[in-house]
C-alpha cells in the first residue's frame, strides 16, 4: 500500500512511474487468494472512518479512488466484540459511546475512565500528519509513545478487567499493552471508532484500483518482478535492478522493510552505525491463519470482528498459539461483511500470533514441499483453531465445509517480509518515539515507505507515502493542504 500511494503521489509530480511486485497480485498484504467457495483475505479485514475530512478517506479521493470504491459499515454499536473468561464487551463507533459503554460496564472506575479516554483523544492531536498539519511539535509524538498503554492505563484504572478491555485491540498492531505506546493504541482506536468499515471486494480491491489508477495514468505496475538491487554512486541512487534488467530512475521509493531494502544496497552505500542499527531491531508478530467456508451464513459473528481472549492478562495470551490452540485471536466472516456472493456458502478468517520460530526450522523448504512435520503442525493447530471458534460460535459446529490454513512461512513467500511478520516493524515503546525507524537513509533520490517505517495498517502504510515523498521534496505542508482538501 505504501509503494502504491506512493507511486500515484509520484504521477501527481509529473513522474513517469514503474512498480515492482514481486507477488501475482499488487499490494502486498492487501491481496487475496482465490478458491471455487469464494475470496479468501490474507491481511487486510477492514478499516476505520473513510468520510470526507477523515485520513485514510482523504488519501483515497486524492489519490483518485475513491470513487471506485464501495465500504459497508460494520455494525456501529459492537464493530469489534471482545470475549473474555467471563464477560462480553462490544465496542461501539465513536468516543462518545465508546466512553458510556465503559463507564456502564465499570461504573466503579467511571472517573479513571473518562480521564484515560480524554486523554487518548488529545493524544491524537499529537499526530500532526494525521490531522493534517505538518506543523505539529514532534516532541509530542516522542512523548506520546515514551509510555506504555499498560503504565498509562494503571494511572488511572484500577480494575484489571476495565484495562483488559481498553487494551482488547492489540492485535490490530500487533504489540501487548506492556510494550505497546500509547499515543499509538489512541491514534489506530480514534482511527476504528471514527467509522467501521468493511471494504466491498477486501484490500485486494484496493491494490486493483490503485494499480488501475497507475496504469491509467501511463505509469507500469510490473508482477512478478522482484527487485534485486538499488544502485547507489557518490551518495545518490540513479537505477534498480530486476534480475538482469537495469530500470533507471530520478527516484526510488521503496516498500520493503528497511532490512531488505539495505540487502539491495552495497556495504558503502549506507552508515555503518544506521545498518547495525537496522540488523538489531525487533520484527512484529508474525501469525497462524486459518481460512474456512461454512455452509450457509454466519450470524453469530455478523458485521462485527471477533477478538477471543482466553485471559485477563492480554500480554500472556498474545504470545503464541499453544499446540492446544489456546492463544488469542480474532475471526471474522468477509460474507457477512461484503455481502456474499455465494448465498449458500460462508467464509471465515481467523488468525492467531504465532512466533517464527514455531516454524523457522522449515524456512529452507521450498514451499510445495514441505516436511511432513511441518504439514502435521499446521494440520494440528488448524483443528485446535477449529476447535476454538465453534466453541465460541456453537452455531457454527458441524458447519464447516472447507478449511485451510498458513503459516508466518507463507507470508514471507508472498511478502517478502522478514520473519513473516504482517505489521513489518514491532511497533514497541522501545522501537518507537525517538527510535523511530527513519524515511530518510541520507542516500540521495531514495527513501523508505510502509508499515516498517511509519505505523502499522493500511493507514499508517498510506501516510508513509506522504510523510516521505513530502520530506524528500521539502513540501510537505503543500502536500498535505491538498490532501487536507481534496
Amino acid at each position: 500500500m505504501g509503494g502504491l500511494t506512493a507511486a500515484r503521489l509520484l504521477q501527481k509530480r509529473g513522474y513517469r512511474v514503474t512498480v515492482l511486485e514481486q507477488h501475482y497480485r499488487p499490494g502486498g498484504l492487501l491481496h487475496r487468494f482465490f478458491r471455487k467457495e469464494g475470496a479468501f483475505d490474507t491481511g487486510f479485514h477492514y478499516c476505520g472512518g473513510v468520510g470526507e475530512g477523515q485520513p485514510l478517506g482523504q488519501a483515497l479521493r486524492h489519490l483518485g479512488v475513491f470513487d471506485a470504491l464501495h465500504f459497508s459499515p460494520l455494525d456501529p454499536d459492537g464493530f469489534d466484540v471482545l470475549r473474555f473468561p467471563d464477560l462480553e464487551f462490544r465496542v461501539p463507533a465513536t468516543w462518545e459511546a465508546y466512553t458510556q459503554r465503559m463507564v456502564e460496564q465499570f461504573p466503579h472506575d467511571a472517573e479513571g475512565l473518562c480521564a484515560l479516554l480524554g486523554r487518548m483523544r488529545s493524544t491524537v492531536d499529537a499526530y500532526g500528519l494525521y490531522r493534517f498539519q505538518a506543523t505539529r511539535d514532534p516532541s509530542l509524538i516522542v512523548e506520546a509513545e515514551a509510555v506504555s498503554l499498560e503504565q498509562v492505563a494503571r494511572e488511572h484504572v484500577r480494575d484489571h478487567r476495565a484495562r483488559a478491555a481498553l487494551s482488547g485491540h492489540a492485535v490490530l498492531y500487533g504489540v501487548p499493552p506492556r510494550e505497546a505506546p500509547f499515543g499509538q493504541h489512541a491514534l489506530i482506536l480514534d482511527h476504528f471508532l471514527s467509522g467501521p468499515n468493511a471494504l466491498i471486494g477486501g484490500g485486494d480491491k484496493l491494490g486493483l484500483t490503485l494499480s488501475r489508477a497507475i496504469r491509467a495514468a501511463g505509469g507500469q505496475v510490473r508482477l512478478r518482478t522482484p527487485a534485486t538491487a538499488i544502485e547507489v554512486e557518490d551518495g545518490v541512487c540513479h537505477a534498480v535492478w530486476a534480475g538482469e534488467e537495469r530500470i533507471e530512475a530520478d527516484v526510488v521509493v521503496s516498500n520493503l522493510h528497511p532490512r531488505l531494502t539495505l540487502a539491495l544496497l552495497s556495504e558503502t552505500a549506507t552508515r555503518k552505525a544506521y545498518r547495525t542499527r537496522v540488523s538489531q531491531t525487533r520484527v512484529g508478530f508474525a501469525h497462524f491463519g486459518v481460512y474456512l467456508t461454512v455452509a450457509g451464513r454466519a450470524p453469530s459473528l455478523g458485521r462485527s470482528n471477533f477478538y477471543g481472549h482466553p485471559s485477563w492478562d492480554i500480554d500472556e495470551s498474545f504470545r503464541e498459539i499453544r499446540p492446544d490452540g489456546s492463544g488469542l485471536y480474532f475471526a471474522c466472516a468477509p460474507s457477512e461483511h461484503h455481502g456474499a456472493p455465494y448465498p449458500d456458502t460462508g467464509r471465515i478468517l481467523m488468525m492467531f500470533p504465532m512466533r517464527w520460530e514455531q516454524v523457522a526450522h522449515w524456512a529452507g523448504s521450498a514451499p510445495d514441499a514441505r516436511p511432513a512435520a511441518y504439514l502435521e503442525l499446521k494440520q494440528a493447530l488448524q483443528e485446535r483453531a477449529i476447535e476454538r471458534l465453534v466453541t465460541d460460535h456453537p452455531d457454527l459446529r458441524g458447519r464447516v465445509l472447507t478449511a485451510e490454513s498458513s503459516t508466518p512461512l507463507s507470508t514471507e513467500q508472498f511478502t517478502r517480509s522478514p520473519e513473516g511478520a504482517i505489521y513489518g516493524h514491532y511497533h514497541s515503546v522501545d522501537q518507537m518515539g525517538r527510535y523511530r525507524p527513519a524515511s530518510n537513509v541520507r542516500i540521495r533520490n531514495l527513501s523508505l515507505v510502509g508499515q516498517g517505517v511509519f505505523s502499522p495498517g493500511v493507514l499508517g502504510a498510506t501516510l508513509s507515502a506522504y510523510y516521505a515523498l513530502g520530506s524528500m521534496f521539502g513540501d510537505l505542508p503543500r502536500l498535505l493542504a491538498e490532501l487536507r482538501s481534496a
